[in-house]
């Protein structure tokens, strides 16, 4: 699975783009995106988590983007799913956006989730996710996290 965050004005500007196609296997098509390399997504989720300790009652993710759908997702994996199968794009909170875009660098290299230190290349990633962020605050816009399989390789 790839991964990748991105800003969008809104999450109808991602739903008109992910059901336009390219978006959804490759927000980069529709959007400012920045694919984290060489860190692992959970490793980077729990460094953006812990940023928002001091935060109480604010969570990561304000809402699931794609797929549409207004049922939540079930315990039992129906065949073509698209809970199952992904994509996935979820809208961070708008805190998650406005720490992270006023952090200095320090104060993310300082972050330890769990009272461990994370891995080098997880840290490595938070200056560009903090960039991405100002971005966004900048243009009005929010931060999302895409979850996904590689786009489709063309036939042969």
């Amino acid at each position: 699975m790839r991964y990748a965050f991105f800003r969008a004005p809104d999450p109808a500007a991602v739903l008109a783009a992910f059901a336009a196609g390219p978006a959804r296997h490759d927000p980069a098509a529709a959007f400012d995106a920045r694919y984290p390399s060489g860190a692992e997504a959970g490793d980077v989720l729990d460094l953006l988590d812990e940023l928002l300790l001091p935060l109480p009652d604010t969570g990561l993710v304000e809402r699931t983007v794609w797929p549409p759908t207004t049922r939540s997702p079930t315990c039992f994996a129906v065949p073509g799913d698209p809970w199952t199968t992904g994509p996935w794009a979820h809208q961070l909170s708008p805190a998650a956006r406005d720490l992270l875009a006023r952090s200095p660098a320090g104060a993310l290299r300082a972050l330890r989730p769990y009272g461990q230190a994370p891995p080098a290349a997880a840290l490595a990633v938070l200056p560009v996710l903090a960039a991405l962020a100002r971005r966004a605050a900048a243009a009005g816009e929010q931060l999302y996290y895409w979850l996904g399989a590689p786009p489709p390789s063309p036939p042969d």
